[in-house]
């Protein structure tokens, strides 16, 4: 005979809250990793999947405390720490996908699927962990709807937490990655069917309540992130937000090249010159290594997703900063936004060229590519060429 199942609103509410917990502490943890070591970085990835890990776990063990089963249930102590380990063990794989190597949207992607195997592996293998006094039937559709939705929302919490890896967009990525959580875990138990098993020996009621023991639970979680948050709260104060490659405009030329973390000149260093100390060097990765270069010989700036390209000659590099931070960072005399998506440096604009209806920059000595020009703005960019 099947068992109404009866949630507790409270620690519903609970569960949700140890999981937007777990998620902030580890996002923000990753955060600043760019230009960290490798010894850092892989301890500040461990600290975040295990932070995020363990929520997974508490949110799941506190939901499952928020059901009146009508019967007394126990769980198998090794089952229910290997959905823990397993949940750990996935997300560090999503982390480690995120920082190390170049942060794409296809390695969002594959973090964000991960992430949801993870969430989903984590709940039916501790489900598997309760006692056989209840017999639970899952659907095939509701399985496969459940990790569904873990995965899908894990992608878009990933993608909205690595936008400009802001304060706020961690945040915003955290609460949607803890409702990623919940929500996979209640549509799984929506599409599955609790049943007595009366041929299964009796179970003693536990000693401590349901309500008491989410509550162990839920003040053991926030203490864990609260220890990591306190960890890594001074390093984070010593580099600004963006995870991007974060640096300030008094790094000169001097202490890049002293720096064991980078290698040798690119084909865009070599435009530097002399007057490139005085200009914001600009960060771009190439062969997994962050290399920097100065603004003033930066041709052209497209936005790409929450990226950028940087367009100098020939070549065209990947920028982890936004458009929207490095129009902030540079000269608005040298730099024009000439469209949404572009700005170009006008001491290398050498014409205008009007192709039917759209008009571009033609950028470089060699006239190595066009940029397209918003109609808006063609009036004001030929004015800014005539006069300089």
């Amino acid at each position: 005979m099947a068992i109404e199942v009866i949630h507790s609103p409270l620690l519903v509410l609970g569960s949700l809250i140890v999981a937007i917990m777990g998620a902030f502490t580890a996002l923000r943890l990753t955060s600043n990793l760019r230009n960290a070591s490798i010894e850092k970085r892989k301890i500040r990835v461990s600290q975040g999947a295990f932070a995020l890990g363990t929520s997974i776990w508490s949110m799941h063990f506190i939901a499952m405390l928020a059901v009146n089963f009508s019967v007394p249930i126990s769980y198998d102590l090794l089952r229910t720490l290997a959905s823990a380990l397993i949940s750990v063990l996935v997300v560090g794989l999503a982390f480690l996908s995120l920082h190390f190597g170049v942060r794409t949207r296809k390695s969002i992607l594959v973090a964000g699927i991960l992430t949801g195997f993870g969430i989903s592996g984590m709940h039916y293998l501790g489900m598997s962990a309760i006692s056989k006094n209840i017999i639970i039937t899952y659907s095939t559709f509701g399985i496969v709807l459940a990790i569904g939705v873990g995965i899908l929302a894990s992608i878009v919490a990933l993608e909205l937490a690595y936008g400009d890896r802001s304060l706020l967009s961690i945040t915003i990525g955290s609460v949607v990655l803890g409702i990623a959580i919940t929500a996979m875990h209640h549509t799984a138990m929506h599409f599955s069917v609790f049943s007595e098993n009366v041929n299964a020996a009796d179970i003693p009621p536990s000693p401590l309540n349901n309500e008491a023991l989410a509550l162990i639970v839920m003040v053991s979680s926030f203490v864990l992130c609260g220890l990591f948050l306190l960890m890594a709260f001074p390093s984070a104060n010593k580099t600004p937000e963006n995870d991007g490659a974060a640096i300030s405009s008094t790094v000169s030329g001097t202490d890049i090249a002293d720096s064991s973390n980078f290698v040798g000149a690119s084909e865009a260093e070599k435009h530097d010159d002399a007057d490139a100390t005085k200009s914001i060097k600009i960060p771009y990765e190439q062969n997994n290594v962050v290399k920097f270069i100065s603004a003033h010989n930066i041709h052209a700036i497209g936005a790409d997703g929450h990226y950028t390209s940087l367009y100098i000659g020939a070549d065209k590099l990947f920028c982890p900063w936004s458009i929207s931070r490095i129009k902030d960072s540079l000269d608005p005399e040298e730099f024009i936004p000439v469209h949404r998506s572009f700005l170009v440096n006008k001491n290398h604009v050498v014409g205008l060229k009007r192709d039917k209806n759209k008009t571009f920059c033609v950028i470089g000595e060699n006239s190595e590519f066009e940029i397209p020009v918003a109609r808006s703005q063609i009036a004001k960019l030929r004015t800014l060429l005539q006069s300089s």
